[in-house]
Parts: structure tokens; sequence; C-alpha cells
């Protein structure tokens, strides 16, 4: 979403105003001769591109060793182990 624009030669007088609003998710053009030259945008754009689910697992699998996190008493309190209740047929 672009929100605002700024002459090059007026960059330098509103350069905090610009920061600021590049901070705060806006995107800035810079013109020069009313033609866009740059746009500042906030770093959330510069993020990686997303991956789909089976790329996404894969990576997973090879950054965690499944067995490491394996513990089989976590859920050992968990279940009751009474027998239940008699049925009467």
């Amino acid at each position: 979403m672009i929100n605002k624009q700024y002459s090059i030669t007026q960059a330098p007088n509103y350069w905090y105003d610009i920061m600021r609003g590049v901070e705060q998710g806006y995107s800035i053009k810079l013109t020069r001769n009313s033609e866009v030259v740059a746009m500042l945008v906030p770093a959330q754009y510069e993020q990686p591109p997303k991956q789909n689910f089976w790329q996404a697992l894969e990576i997973f699998r090879q950054q965690v060793n499944i067995a490491e996190l394996y513990d089989e008493n976590v859920f050992s309190d968990v279940r009751d182990r009474c027998p239940g209740r008699e049925v009467l047929l």
C-alpha cells in the first residue's frame, strides 16, 4: 500500500517523517520530476518466499531429530488404568 510520496529534493528535509512512516508499515515513493525513481518499503516485504507444506515438512525433518523428542512416559499418568465398570447383558 503506497501512502505518500516525496521528491528527492524534499527527502532530506523530511527524512525523519519518511523513516517513521516506513517503520509504521507505509510504503514511500521518491520522485524526480514527478516520476518515481525509488520506493522505500517496510522490512516485512523482505521475507523469504513461502514454502508449501511438503517443503516445510522436509526442512523440519532435516532440522529436528524426532527420536530425541519422543518420550514414552509423557502420557503415563493421563490414562485411567482401572478396568471400568461391569456391564450386564
